[in-house]
């Protein structure tokens, strides 16, 4: 539980800062995701066990793959947003743990037990309501989303189970390949170089590593079938919390709703 308890507290951490830096106009989000990435593969580079690390295709490639989910849902999520609006993506993308848990209870033969599977539908219908459904939709783009995350998110286990390398040495490629394609990407659409953005990005892929990292090392205590409900939910109620206390917002009627509502999620999927 501590190891999932650092990896919500990086990514409540990852959401403050890109809020904070958004603030300045003359950012690029491409430039900031660039050194992001970069900044987070050096990391794991710095921690991997070099003596340890042996080279098995299947966890090189399936890293790549990984990393190449992890840029697109950026592009994916941006074009959701313009399109279905803030609330809807982000309700998506935390009700895409559909994905890993069915593949947790399918390929990896996990059980449910009652209060796992009822504060699992708590928190499903907690991310749902955080949607806003009078936008009109491009369902496509919903989709596309969906599945883009929620194949993302199950990497992770997959490769917890699968993977022969060290948890380092995976993140670094995976981090490496979103960075050299975030490059590519940079070169031919954006070309406009902004110091702060960089300097956002590497401030920002520290806690990005770590969120990984973290969240990698919970799977060998956790279920992933508790880990990922635990995740999304930690971070939403970590999101608002820091809402109000450090932004100042005043959250809305069916933002409270939301909020004790994972609340009492997560209670129950404790329960023992």
């Amino acid at each position: 539980m501590f190891y999932l308890i650092l990896s919500i507290t990086s990514s409540v951490l990852i959401g403050n800062l890109l809020k904070l830096f958004q603030k300045d106009k003359k950012s690029s989000i491409y430039l900031i995701l660039l050194s992001n990435y970069f900044i987070a593969s050096l990391i794991s580079f710095f921690q991997m066990n070099r003596v340890k690390v042996t080279f098995y295709l299947f966890d090189v490639i399936f890293a790549i793959f990984i990393g190449i989910l992890y840029f697109l849902n950026f592009v994916i999520y941006d074009k959701n947003i313009k399109r279905n609006g803030i609330s809807l993506s982000i309700s998506i993308m935390r009700v895409s743990l559909i994905i890993p848990l069915i593949l947790s209870v399918f390929l990896f033969k996990e059980k449910l037990s009652i209060n796992i599977f009822i504060g699992i539908l708590v928190i499903l219908l907690a991310f749902i309501l955080m949607g806003n459904l009078k936008v009109k939709l491009s369902l496509f783009l919903i989709f596309i989303l969906f599945l883009n995350t929620g194949m993302s998110d199950a990497g992770l286990k997959i490769f917890e189970v699968y993977g022969k390398n060290d948890i380092s040495f995976f993140l670094f490629i995976l981090f490496l390949s979103a960075f050299l394609i975030n490059l590519i990407v940079f070169l031919f659409k954006d070309k406009k170089f902004y110091f702060k953005s960089v300097l956002y990005g590497f401030i920002v892929g520290i806690p990005n590593q770590f969120m990984s990292y973290f969240f990698l090392k919970s799977l060998k205590y956790l279920q992933a079938s508790v880990a990922y409900p635990l995740l999304g939910s930690g971070v939403v109620i970590g999101g608002i919390l820091t809402d109000i206390i450090i932004w100042k917002a005043r959250p809305e009627l069916k933002q409270y709703i939301v909020f004790f509502l994972l609340i009492f999620g997560v209670i129950v999927l404790n329960l023992t």
